[in-house]
């Protein structure tokens, strides 16, 4: 571990202004608004399948990192090294192994490459995960050993996750997705972080709408790229309103948060796509009868 901590304290003699504003930038995209726009974004605007594939197994993936957080409970580097000075600490929650920010761009950067297969979003992607690494390093809060595990199980777990969407898919066996879910609600018992109830208000959310989808609201991505961009635009804003106005009268508390996440994951999945399908439906049958009245009198 020593030899770990001397390369921190020596990556900390790097610092200047413009770096540290520039990597404390770039970590915010493995935080949660980064990975909500994005299941956003394709769910309703690209693809709806590749949509939930990837908001189920970048959740499960977060499931995974706390478990293991849990599991190995390794103090951070500036709990261990008092020279070591971490900026922007409020991000460094919870255990340092496997890296929480690392995981979580390397989950989404794998699962995104998994659905799509451009040669731009491999590029992307690996970019991403190695400047999320550094990041972190530079940041002075993890070592060289939590982000290189917080890549490889975020990479790995991607590939099981995939599996496991993939026999749902072919099967319809949507109980399937207990084997995740029984365990992650087990460990809302034992795992009493607000990160944690966020993310397992979030799942439980996605499950139910995934399951409601498939039985009653068969949502389908349509419309011109404008129709996708105000779907993008009406569906992000009344998200963030329900963030900030549950929270106005719930409180904090890992009730209010797993309330609060659930709630969006149930607005991401049931309530949005359902809106959209009647805004456009609708607006696609008035063409059909524009259209053909036209051809009526023509």
């Amino acid at each position: 571990m020593g030899y770990l901590l001397e390369m921190l304290e020596k990556i900390q003699l790097m610092r200047n202004p413009f770096f540290d504003s520039l990597f404390i930038g770039l970590t915010v995209l493995g935080e949660e608004y980064f990975a909500i726009a994005v299941i956003c974004l394709v769910l309703w605007c690209v693809n709806k399948k590749a949509g939930y594939r990837i908001g189920l197994a970048y959740i499960t993936s977060w499931i995974l990192n706390f478990s293991l957080k849990e599991l190995f409970h390794i103090p951070r580097p500036f709990e261990l090294d008092k020279s070591i000075i971490p900026l922007r600490p409020e991000t460094a929650t919870g255990s340092s192994f496997p890296s929480g920010h690392t995981q979580s761009i390397a989950s989404l950067s794998s699962v995104v490459m998994s659905c799509f297969r451009k040669k731009w979003i491999y590029t992307v992607g690996a970019i991403l995960i190695l400047s999320m690494a550094w990041s972190r390093l530079y940041l002075g809060v993890h070592t060289l050993m939590d982000v290189a595990g917080g890549a490889l199980v975020g990479i790995v777990w991607i590939f099981v996750a995939n599996k496991l969407f993939d026999y749902v898919e072919r099967t319809g066996r949507k109980a399937a997705f207990l084997i995740v879910g029984v365990p992650m609600l087990l460990g809302m018992v034992f795992i009493q972080t607000n990160d944690y109830y966020k993310i397992a208000g979030t799942f439980t959310g996605l499950m139910l709408g995934y399951i409601l989808d498939s039985l009653y609201i068969k949502y389908e991505v349509r419309g011109f790229s404008w129709q996708r961009l105000l779907n993008f635009l009406i569906g992000m804003s009344v998200l963030l309103l329900i963030k900030f106005l549950i929270k106005k009268i719930l409180g904090d508390s890992l009730p209010a948060d797993y309330i609060r996440y659930f709630l969006i994951g149930i607005w991401i999945t049931v309530f949005t796509p359902f809106l959209f399908n009647k805004m456009w439906r609708k607006r696609s049958e008035h063409s059909s009868q524009v259209n053909a009245s036209v051809n009526t009198h023509g």
